[in-house]
C-alpha cells in the first residue's frame, strides 16, 4: 500500500516540475508555489516531496 502511495507522490512531483507549480502546506491551509515566482521555495518543496516518495517506496 505504501509503495502505491510513494508512486503516486512521485508522479505528482514529476507533474509539478513539468507544470512549474506545486501545492505546499502554508499555515492552516496551503498555497500554490510557482517556479517562476519563488524558485528556491519551489525546489525545496519538490525536494521534500521527492524524499517523501522515496521513503514511502523503500522504507515502509
Amino acid at each position: 500500500m505504501f509503495k502505491l502511495i510513494g508512486v503516486l507522490v512521485a508522479l505528482y512531483t514529476a507533474l509539478a516540475v513539468l507544470r512549474g507549480e506545486v501545492f505546499a502546506k502554508h499555515r492552516a491551509w496551503g498555497q500554490t508555489v510557482r517556479r517562476d515566482e519563488r524558485p528556491r521555495y519551489f525546489w525545496a518543496v519538490i525536494g521534500v516531496y521527492s524524499l517523501l516518495a522515496l521513503a514511502l517506496f523503500f522504507v515502509f
